[in-house]
This record gives structure tokens, sequence and C-alpha cells, in this order.
């Protein structure tokens, strides 16, 4: 599934697209984790859908990483970047972050599937 929402193709492999992505949705069993990196809840990450290049920002201009191959981890709070508390951001999302200026509608896709 694609992200609904982007904020730019990705900068790195020139053929993903940079989605907003929300982690931190169900917290059974991580609250300990959550609370050793700072983070008690809903928190957001750019993440190319290609590449699975990451920023902790909208900007996909600033510092970049990439979680591991074998156990991709959200690097905010440790829990497993495509597990059920993580999904590709819904517009409310995105208005909760105040990242909507950020998002490139051009970008935008229908149920995550086709441009908009």
């Amino acid at each position: 599934m694609r992200p609904k929402h982007s904020v730019a193709a990705c900068p790195i492999c020139g053929g993903g697209l940079c989605g907003i992505r929300i982690c931190g949705l169900d917290r059974g069993g991580a609250e300990h984790r959550l609370a050793r990196y700072g983070y008690d809840g809903i928190h957001g990450l750019v993440v190319c859908d290609e590449c699975d290049a990451i920023w902790l920002e909208p900007d996909v201009n600033s510092e970049h990483q990439y979680p591991s191959v074998v156990d991709a981890r959200c690097p905010l709070c440790d829990e497993p970047l495509w597990g059920p508390q993580s999904r590709w951001a819904e517009a409310g999302d995105v208005k909760k972050l105040r990242w909507e200026s950020a998002v490139d509608t051009s970008l935008e896709t229908i149920d995550g599937e086709g441009a908009a």
C-alpha cells in the first residue's frame, strides 16, 4: 500500500514517495520502551515507500536514516516500523502533527492505491 499523504518524491532512491507514517497507535506492552525514548503516544515519521529511508520531520532535506533490513524499527519508540501500532497517516493524523503545510497534494493517493 502506498502512502496517502506524502511530502516529496524520495531524493535518495528517486523511485519512492516520502509518506507520512504514524507510529505509537497500539501501545500494548510497549509503554516502557516509549517512556525510555521520551515518547508517550502517537508520533510521526516520513518514510520512503521504496527504500525505507526515514526522516524524523517533514523535511527530506534534513538528515535521514535507514532501519535494519531484517528488523525495521521506529527510531523514536523502537517498535516495529511495519507493526500493528504503525500505519500510513490519515488526514486527521497529519493535522494533529501540524504537518499539513509539508504535504505535496499532487502526490496524494486515494486509499493508498493511486494518484488522486
